[in-house]
C-alpha cells in the first residue's frame, strides 16, 4: 500500500513538473514573440522618423517653410487638448456613419448597421 502511494505521489509530481515545463516553454515563446514585435515596432518608428524628416526637408526646400513654423505648428497641435505635454489629443468625439448617422465602432471599417464604408479622418486614433 505504501508503495502504491509512493508511485501515485511520484506520478503527481511528474505531472506537475511537466506542466511547469510546458508553462515555462510557453512563457519563453511569448517573451520571444513580444521581443520580436518590439524590435519590429522600433524599426517602424525609425522608418517613420526618417520619412517625416524627408518630408519636412521637401517642404522646406520646395515651399520655403521654416523650422520655426514647424515648431509653432507642433505646439499648436500639442495644445489642442489644453496641455503642452508632447502628446496628440485623442478625440472624445465618437464618429458617426455618414449614411445612417449611428455611432461607429472605431475599429470597424464599415458601419455595423447599414454597411456603409466608414469615412475617417486620416489622423483619427
Amino acid at each position: 500500500m505504501i508503495h502504491g502511494l509512493f508511485i501515485a505521489g511520484a506520478a503527481q509530481q511528474t505531472s506537475r513538473t511537466n506542466k511547469a515545463q510546458t508553462t515555462g516553454q510557453e512563457a519563453s515563446r511569448t517573451a520571444n514573440r513580444v521581443r520580436n514585435e518590439q524590435q519590429s515596432m522600433k524599426m517602424d518608428i525609425e522608418k517613420l522618423f526618417m520619412i517625416t524628416e524627408a518630408l519636412w526637408e521637401v517642404l522646406k526646400h520646395q515651399h520655403g517653410y521654416t523650422d520655426d513654423q514647424l515648431i509653432e505648428m507642433v505646439q499648436e497641435i500639442d495644445l489642442r487638448d489644453g496641455k503642452l505635454d508632447g502628446k496628440v489629443a485623442k478625440s472624445e468625439e465618437r464618429p458617426t456613419c455618414t449614411n445612417c448617422g449611428r455611432v461607429l465602432i472605431r475599429q470597424q471599417v464599415k458601419c455595423l448597421y447599414c454597411g456603409t464604408v466608414a469615412q475617417r479622418h486620416p489622423f483619427d486614433r
